[in-house]
C-alpha cells in the first residue's frame, strides 16, 4: 500500500519531500556521493511472517473488529 493511499495526497507529498531533504542534508554534511540504498524503506511485510493468536486478536481489535 502506498503512502498516498494510507495518509492522503498532501501528506504523501510532504513525506517524500522530507525524505529527499534528509538525504540532501546528509550528503552535503558528509561531502559524500549519493547512495540510494541508504534511504530506502521497506513498506511490504514479509510473506513468511507469523503471529500468535493473542497478537491476531489484538490486531483485529485495534482495527475495529469485535472479537468474541
Amino acid at each position: 500500500m502506498s503512502i498516498r493511499k494510507r495518509r492522503g495526497h498532501k501528506r504523501a507529498i510532504i513525506a517524500i519531500v522530507r525524505m529527499l531533504l534528509t538525504a540532501i542534508y546528509h550528503i552535503l554534511l558528509k561531502s559524500e556521493p549519493y547512495n540510494p540504498e541508504l534511504y530506502k524503506k521497506v513498506e511490504v511485510l514479509p510473506k513468511t511472517r507469523s503471529i500468535t493468536v493473542d497478537q491476531a486478536i489484538s490486531f483485529a481489535r485495534r482495527h475495529g473488529y469485535a472479537v468474541a
